[in-house]
């Protein structure tokens, strides 16, 4: 007896799940080198590296290039804690920094920038307004007390340009200033943003493998904060981290560029993933902001943003709404209503604009205390 077909009655087909992007990592470090590798390191113009061995087989133990990466691999947590890794870039031959990191970003993702070597001041300045500007981070170290004199000095016109994405280091033992700055990069560029209370300050912080800058002073000490640099100094006879805010604190840039990156690849991937369309509707708005909440309550669970007052001038949406809802949950979520959209605007399949405020949850770096006495 012949038989039919299910499928006059039934048919199924399967719709495979869309590609979306990876996560954003800024935990990733970039060593730019001025040494020559051996040939083992390859021809790829980069190498990753997950500890100092492979390291050493490349450049030597008695290199520059060794000495601070191991201090990269020393500190606990480094990179590594927020799934980064080491990426090593040999210059090229009288290469500015500026050309180097514009060559390196096509070539390997990587978010922290360390060199052994020193730039010069315009290079410095050159190259910090593209990574600022690409939400990365380049830790240069200096020992010379000219490089804090205002207006002048590099450290000084840093702070004055807002280059937010470079941060000054200063250290006044020449020979062991990079072993500073490697240690310090990897232990800021060591947070794991998808856990609980994860995110840090580098103040007071303890560096692996770094002693207690010598020629720090109370002085010398206050010159850095105006300037804008962080430093490792004998604090009551503890070597610790002691951080300048004057290009803002570290950790509200790497904080916010992480993010940045985050909120990007959310609204991305919504797109992107959905094996049909998001509607130009509210609904379809919503499917959108969700994207963004999620980020927003992950910054909460991790500890960068927190409920508190909104203390800025700049209102949107119902400021009403805006200011109880960071006075409750930490962040507020925006986005005009689908009627009030432009037209061409509509046409061209462009969503509302999407307007987002966070509270930071800070950080605490000094106390003071008053104690009353009743004899």
């Amino acid at each position: 007896m012949a038989e039919l077909s299910i499928t006059n009655v039934v048919t199924v087909s399967v719709s495979a799940p869309q590609k979306g992007l990876s996560a954003y990592n800024v935990n990733n470090i970039a060593l730019f080198t001025d040494e020559t590798p051996e040939g083992s390191f390859g021809a790829d113009g980069y190498k990753i590296y997950k500890g100092i061995s492979d390291v050493i087989t490349d450049f030597g133990s008695d290199s520059k290039t060794v000495a601070m990466a191991t201090n990269i691999f020393l500190q606990t947590p480094n990179m590594q804690n927020g799934n980064g890794y080491l990426v090593i870039i040999p210059l090229k031959q009288d290469e500015t920094l500026a050309v180097a990191y514009a060559r390196a970003k096509g070539l390997v993702d990587f978010c922290g920038i360390e060199a052994t070597k020193a730039f010069e001041d315009a290079d410095v300045l050159a190259a910090g307004a593209l990574i600022t500007a690409d939400r990365k981070l380049y830790f240069p170290v200096y020992s010379e007390e000219t490089a804090l004199t205002a207006e002048t000095g590099i450290i000084a016109k840093v702070t004055a340009q807002k280059l937010t994405g470079v941060r000054c280091l200063f250290y006044t033992v020449a020979a062991d200033a990079n072993k500073y700055a490697a240690a310090y990069v990897s232990r800021a560029l060591s947070t794991n943003f998808s856990g609980s209370n994860t995110v840090q300050t580098m103040h007071l912080k303890d560096l692996a493998g770094v002693e207690a800058d010598k020629g720090m002073t109370e002085t010398l000490l206050q010159k850095c904060q105006t300037a804008g640099a962080d430093v490792y100094a004998n604090i009551a006879g503890v070597a610790k981290v002691f951080c300048s805010g004057a290009n803002d604190f570290f950790d509200n840039v790497y904080n916010l560029n992480w993010f940045v990156g985050q909120v990007e690849v959310a609204l991305f991937n919504r797109l992107a993933t959905v094996s049909t369309k998001i509607p130009q509707t509210e609904a379809g708005m919503s499917l959108l902001k969700e994207s963004v909440e999620l980020i927003c309550q992950k910054a909460i669970n991790n500890g960068f943003v927190a409920a508190g007052k909104w203390n800025s001038a700049d209102l949107f949406g119902n400021p009403e709404d805006l200011r109880r809802c960071v006075l409750d949950y930490g962040y507020y979520i925006y986005s005009q209503p689908i009627v009030e959209q432009d037209q061409t605007e509509r046409e061209a399949r462009q969503a509302p604009l999407i307007q987002v405020a966070i509270k930071y949850a800070g950080a605490i770096h000094k106390v003071n205390a008053i104690l009353y006495i009743n004899k």
